[in-house]
């Protein structure tokens, strides 16, 4: 009866204990929660999270890691995170600025500023900038964008008071001046198009324009 017993405690502490395991396994493979960037500085260091955000600048450290500053258009949020490599390639090679990033890794401090630290493999691209950007979140954030080439779609309408070309919101009315420059898009007026253009504000005027090296007609 005693054996038994031992038998059956044994038992049970085997049972308790592969229990257990499969616990921790579960929560060590569980998804990480997606926050947003203005709520990083709040999470304590050292835990693991998930964001989403628009990629404005990327650079690079001369030990091979990227700085990738991304930010939340919507509530003007800015995050740094840092990816050392991994067996993917580096973000640089893929990402361009305008798309939106998801990014899984820990919460650290540099300086006085919150930091996600993370790897190549852990950096992912779900959506490209002309499906992200708009002429309104562009107006909206430009000095986030001011002289880099972005791509952004909207309308292509002739300034009725200027007699140049403009870049409408699609849903809002919103526009940014479009410079002609090498390209002829005098055919492409009223039309949808996605411009691969330089985002340049003239501080004397405070006018914000768009030098355009690519355009692609919406079919």
């Amino acid at each position: 009866m005693m054996s038994r017993q031992l038998f059956d405690q044994k038992t049970v502490g085997a049972i308790l204990t592969c229990l257990m395991s499969a616990i921790i396994l579960l929560g060590s493979s569980a998804t990480p929660p997606l926050i947003s960037i203005s709520v990083v500085p709040e999470i304590e260091s050292g835990t693991t999270v998930r964001i989403v955000g628009v990629l404005v600048d990327v650079f690079r450290y001369e030990s091979g890691a990227e700085g990738l500053i991304l930010s939340d258009l919507d509530r003007s949020a800015v995050v740094k995170a840092i990816s050392v490599p991994g067996i993917k390639p580096q973000p640089s090679e893929y990402a361009r600025t305008g798309d939106e990033l998801l990014i899984e890794g820990e919460v650290g401090a540099s300086n006085t500023s919150s930091v996600i630290f993370t790897n190549s493999d852990r950096v992912i691209v779900q959506r490209r900038s002309d499906l992200v950007l708009t002429v309104e979140s562009v107006i909206s954030n430009w000095y986030l964008f001011e002289g880099d080439v972005i791509r952004v779609k909207g309308i292509l309408v002739q300034d009725e008071l200027s007699l140049g070309l403009r870049l409408r919101d699609l849903t809002k009315d919103w526009s940014i001046a479009v410079l002609p420059g090498d390209i002829d898009l005098e055919l492409s007026v009223g039309s949808t198009v996605t411009l691969t253009a330089t985002l340049r504000f003239d501080r004397w005027s405070s006018a914000l324009t768009l030098v355009p090296s690519y355009v692609v007609v919406d079919q």
